[in-house]
């Protein structure tokens, strides 16, 4: 099942979408998975959280894994991957900032080169890091 199949969906609902098969399946690492995240993207309010805003927050979980610090497994990493779109690579990250590279080259500071690269990636999934090292061997 591709977690991806409709597009108009979002992500809560495609997740509210697979958690009766999850349980029929007696799947408890999914089940638990799907009703942690559900209770994670569904604000106070009940509203649930943007599409946008809900990957930002997985991307998080994903990103504390990678130095080390995060109380999710790896089976429970995994899933989170499933959810989350591919982050764009630094080669990738590079070419999107070519039309924008002589801003960032003439950048007066490494934080505004960042802030120009990341205005300019808001729509792209990236790491930060990624973005920092791009921008490093564009103002070489």
């Amino acid at each position: 099942m591709s977690t991806n199949s409709s597009s108009s969906q979002t992500i809560v609902q495609r997740m509210r979408a697979q958690l009766p098969d999850a349980m029929k399946a007696r799947d408890t690492l999914r089940t638990g998975f799907l009703r942690y995240w559900i209770a994670q993207l569904t604000l106070g309010t009940g509203a649930e959280m943007s599409d946008a805003d809900a990957v930002k927050k997985m991307r998080g979980v994903l990103k504390e894994a990678k130095s080390g610090t995060t109380t999710f497994s790896d089976d429970e990493l995994a899933l989170i991957r499933e959810w989350v779109p591919p982050s764009l690579s630094p080669d990738q990250i590079i070419e999107r900032l070519a039309p924008i590279a002589d801003q960032i080259r003439s950048a007066p500071k490494e934080g505004m080169a960042m802030g120009i690269a990341m205005k300019s990636l808001a729509d792209d999934a990236v790491d930060s890091d990624d973005v920092k090292a791009a921008i490093a061997s564009i103002r070489q």
